[in-house]
């Protein structure tokens, strides 16, 4: 699976910095709290309070503990992090599933539902079956562990609920594997404590990434092979209109769209005749000739 080069379609860019950009954050937030903390040890002993010793940060008088709390704090400060970013890259992640489910109606297609409202529960099993793209076992079973780590985040306070032991018990073999390489060698049911709470660590951060990543990439896949040159075609007009700053009906601005749909379209196969038929379609081009 996701052998297939991506078709980098504007959603999909933006989802892609999207991705990146709540990625960076909350690595910038792990990593500065072993930065901060590892300032703090240099303070071991010490009475002053964070104000009396950095009194030139911003807000620290918000934070004005003695160094010695300050870096008991910091040091664990992973599953205050987690809790933030795990709900925020599903977030991040539901949004383009939604949003290409809308793409797949907007072309026709009726979703597969079986009845069921689509929801995060669903919703990747309902855009692959619509698509008939075989589902990834492995990494949807441990997509579904994670969603129900974010429900216990959002909805019970880090209490965890039989709906996340469930999903971490049906785990297949392959999915329990990666789990333990993403999160070294530490198995999924070591996040909940002998009281029945949440205990996050960095590298549940890590694999909500990257199990995000990865079925971002399915999906993008799925899409592939469901939709034809010509749909990928009127899309891709609609994304260089949005963004050319060329004349219509200019040989300036048929070079520049053929470039584009090279650039960013490539894997979807449009050729010439597409481009053109696309653009006539949508009002791009109105001239008789192209050329």
């Amino acid at each position: 699976m996701c052998s297939m080069a991506e078709i980098m379609f504007r959603d999909y860019r933006d989802y892609v910095d999207n991705r990146v950009q709540v990625n960076n954050a909350m690595m910038a937030l792990l990593a500065g709290s072993r930065l901060a903390a590892h300032t703090l040890s240099l303070r071991v002993g010490s009475t002053s309070t964070l104000a009396e010793v950095f009194p030139a940060v911003e807000h620290i008088k918000r934070f004005n503990l003695r160094s010695d709390s300050a870096r008991s704090l910091l040091g664990h400060a992973d599953q205050h992090i987690a809790s933030v970013a795990i709900p925020y890259a599903l977030a991040t992640h539901e949004e383009f599933v939604t949003k290409m489910l809308e793409l797949l109606k907007s072309e026709g297609r009726n979703l597969i539902t079986h009845g069921k409202q689509v929801k995060a529960w669903n919703m990747h099993e309902v855009l692959f079956e619509t698509c008939g793209h075989s589902i990834p076992v492995e990494w949807l079973e441990t997509f579904h562990v994670i969603r129900e780590i974010r429900n216990s985040i959002i909805h019970a306070g880090g209490l965890v609920d039989s709906r996340l032991a469930d999903a971490i018990s049906g785990m297949g073999a392959d999915a329990r594997s990666g789990w333990l390489k993403l999160n070294l060698n530490t198995l999924p049911e070591a996040m909940i404590d002998t009281e029945g709470r949440l205990v996050l660590a960095a590298e549940n951060v890590f694999t909500a990434f990257a199990v995000t990543k990865r079925m971002g990439r399915e999906i993008n896949t799925a899409l592939a092979e469901e939709l034809d040159a010509r749909a990928w075609a009127r899309l891709a007009m609609n994304d260089f209109h949005e963004s050319t700053t060329k004349a219509r009906n200019s040989t300036g601005w048929r070079r520049s769209a053929t470039g584009f749909v090279r650039q960013y379209y490539g894997p979807a196969g449009i050729v010439e005749s597409d481009i053109e038929q696309a653009a006539r379609e949508l009002g791009f081009w109105t001239i008789p000739v192209w050329s």
